[in-house]
């Protein structure tokens, strides 16, 4: 029998008609697309509304368009989750509605397997917040095994240093002690001070003319933003003048005011700002990177999620990602 006439037979012309039938109809008519969106009004007047309340103010054109692409992606992410069934074998899921199944009295008589049933059947996963964020952060983690972020290289540490040097140079240091006047010993100070002055007294003898103060008598090595907090930007002004025309170290200088009265200061030392070095930064430069890098990859592999479904009500930049 020769093979043109083994290939003669009905049937297989029947199989290699459907294959050939499944094919086309795969590629000239494709599965549609899930559609993701829009977003309802009232969901884009809550976005608005949080807005208002963190910041006062009415959100850009660009800023809402901005959060109502991220409100999209959050759903999207959903979707996904539960088109893979992740809800079905998360044990923070299965604890969250069997929970709420008990706090709705739906508990009595059924298992924790019938009530995570019927919680699902009652839809109440896709309305509980802790459940919707649980079950994007589970697509994420796994977007993040699919497409992981680019670990940082010698070369993207250096270049991140040299590029914040001013960012992460080191503050000036400020050591001191301080004799404190509260805002009623006004008229007390003046002598107090011209007795510390006349009789060339030192922080230890001059001590106990202060009144007590909350945060303390002593600063070793304050930064500006310490002191800044603890005495308020005014004394902190008023404290790099007065160093600035000190004589020497240490010395007095003052009196200086600050919200809580006034302070007539020892000061034992001051530290100039210096530039950083790199192994000083050099993980927390480190970090950062990763940080930027793991958003980064999140992003892009929520963009190529995104051109499996139909975005609707929504535009996000992808410009980084090509």
């Amino acid at each position: 029998m020769s093979r043109l006439t083994r290939l003669n037979k009905p049937w297989l012309h029947f199989i290699v008609l459907g294959v050939v039938l499944y094919l086309l109809e795969s590629t000239v008519f494709p599965q549609p697309k899930p559609t993701v969106g829009p977003l309802s009004e009232a969901r884009i007047e809550t976005l608005k509304e949080q807005w208002r309340i963190s910041t006062g103010r009415e959100p850009t054109e660009a800023q809402l368009a901005g959060f109502i692409a991220a409100e999209l992606d959050r759903d999207m992410l959903m979707q996904n989750a539960l088109e893979l069934e992740l809800h079905r074998h998360d044990s923070i899921v299965y604890e969250r509605l069997i929970r709420n199944m008990q706090f709705l009295q739906f508990a009595e008589g059924s298992s924790d397997t019938e009530l995570f049933e019927q919680a699902l059947d009652m839809r109440l996963h896709l309305d509980d917040e802790v459940v919707k964020r649980r079950l994007i952060q589970m697509m994420e983690q796994r977007l993040l095994a699919k497409y992981p972020p680019v670990a940082p290289t010698a070369e993207d540490i250096e270049a991140a240093f040299e590029s914040r040097k001013a960012e992460l140079q080191h503050p000036p240091l400020y050591s001191f002690e301080h004799v404190f006047f509260g805002t009623d010993q006004g008229s007390e100070m003046s002598s107090v001070i011209a007795n510390i002055s006349d009789n060339n007294l030192d922080i230890q003898a001059a001590r106990k003319f202060g009144a007590p103060f909350l945060q303390g008598r002593r600063f070793l090595r304050q930064t500006p933003d310490q002191l800044t907090r603890n005495f308020g930007r005014h004394f902190f002004e008023a404290l790099v003048e007065a160093t600035a025309r000190a004589p020497a170290k240490p010395g007095w200088l003052g009196p200086i005011p600050s919200a809580y009265g006034f302070h007539y200061i020892w000061l034992e030392d001051v530290e100039p700002a210096r530039d950083a070095e790199l192994y000083e930064v050099k993980q927390q430069l480190l970090t950062d990177l990763n940080y930027s890098a793991k958003k980064r990859a999140l992003r892009c592999a929520i963009a190529t999620l995104r051109s499996e479904y139909v975005m609707q009500g929504g535009a996000s930049n992808t410009e980084d990602c090509q």
